[in-house]
């Protein structure tokens, strides 16, 4: 796969519509929230670069959201209301599972750090006071660089690695995984 199959079949995204994505997320965490009382998963792409949205990301949404339902099947969580959005701003779902937040949140971070593609998911957990569990919460720390060993927010805040670079390592990220599943 090269780096141009990431972003084949996307545009670059606005400042107006991420802003206009992320005050819809929110909205729908809070429908969700209302209507099932229960905590809500959030789930959004680490896609760093103009291009949000292609058939490529949204197969590694996808892959998320198979991945976080067989995690609630495998612990008896049920889930409610999943919501699905494919915007230009990126592919993003969202559902209510009826799971400790705290719980939650741990297993999922597991599942980010086990699953080959989990780095490039950014899945929240919400709790049913609208609250955000953090990974200090748990004493866990911040995610990772996708190249080095660094806090992911200082590297990108500090734009230490190219964008070039970032999406190479992403599309080998996914290159291998397809490969795998695909035998």
């Amino acid at each position: 796969m090269r780096r141009a199959d990431l972003l084949s079949g996307g545009r670059p995204v606005t400042l107006e519509e991420m802003l206009l994505a992320r005050d819809r997320r929110a909205a729908r965490q809070q429908r969700l929230l209302a209507l099932y009382h229960q905590p809500v998963v959030s789930f959004t792409l680490v896609a760093p670069g103009p291009v949000k949205n292609s058939p490529k990301w949204r197969s590694v949404a996808d892959a998320a959201c198979d991945a976080v339902f067989s995690l609630c099947l495998h612990h008896d969580w049920h889930t409610d209301g999943l919501l699905w959005s494919d915007a230009n701003s990126g592919p993003e779902w969202m559902m209510a599972v009826c799971a400790s937040p705290l719980t939650l949140k741990e297993a999922l971070v597991g599942l980010e750090q086990a699953h080959p593609l989990g780095r490039l998911w950014d899945v929240d957990v919400i709790d049913v006071a609208g609250v955000a569990v953090s990974r200090r919460e748990l004493n866990l720390p911040g995610r990772r660089c996708l190249l080095c060993e660094n806090n992911a927010h200082v590297c990108a805040r500090a734009r230490t690695h190219s964008l070039d670079l970032l999406l190479d390592e992403i599309t080998q990220r996914i290159e291998n995984y397809e490969r795998d599943i695909n035998g």
